[in-house]
C-alpha cells in the first residue's frame, strides 16, 4: 500500500508540473503577443504589464497581464484551456482592481479571458456578459467581442 502511494504522490506531481507548463506557455505567449503589439480593440496602450500583484492589496488579488492607457484598463486572465468557471470569476477582478488601484476609478475597465482552447459553453457565456475572448490564431490573436461591455 505504501509503494502505490508513493507512485501516486511521484504521478501527482508529474501531472502538476505539466499542468503549470502549459500555464507558463499560455501566459509567456499572450504577454509576448501584447509586449510585441500593445494594440488592444484598435486602441494603442502604453503599458503592459504581466503578472501585477499590488502591494500592500486592499483585496489580495493578482492580474495575469493589465493593458493602461490614458483612461482604459484592459484586465486579461490567462488559461491555457478555459472553463467556464474562469468566465465567473474574472467579475471580481474589476472590483478588486479599482479598490486596489483608487487612481484608475475613471478609467473604462474591459475584462478579458486568454485562451488557447475555448469550450462552445465558455463562448456562449463569455458573450452573454460581455467578457472579451482572446485566442491564438496561428501566428496572431483573435480579439473576440461579441457584446461587450466595460466595467
Amino acid at each position: 500500500m505504501k509503494e502505490t502511494d508513493q507512485k501516486i504522490a511521484r504521478l501527482e506531481k508529474m501531472i502538476g508540473g505539466i499542468s503549470r507548463n502549459n500555464d507558463e506557455f499560455c501566459e509567456e505567449y499572450f504577454v509576448n503577443a501584447f509586449k510585441e503589439n500593445p494594440t488592444f480593440l484598435g486602441e494603442k496602450y502604453d503599458k503592459v504589464i504581466d503578472k501585477l500583484k499590488p502591494y500592500p492589496a486592499v483585496i489580495d488579488d493578482e492580474y495575469d497581464l493589465v493593458l493602461h492607457n490614458g483612461n482604459t484598463a484592459v484586465l486579461i486572465e490567462m488559461k491555457y484551456k478555459a472553463n467556464i468557471e474562469d468566465v465567473g470569476k474574472i467579475f471580481s477582478k474589476s472590483h478588486s482592481y479599482r479598490a486596489n488601484y483608487p487612481m484608475f476609478k475613471n478609467y473604462k475597465i474591459y475584462l478579458c479571458l486568454a485562451s488557447f482552447r475555448f469550450p462552445a459553453k465558455v463562448r456562449e457565456r463569455a458573450a452573454e456578459e460581455g467578457i472579451v475572448l482572446i485566442e491564438q490564431r496561428g501566428e496572431k490573436i483573435e480579439v473576440i467581442s461579441e457584446k461587450l461591455k466595460t466595467w
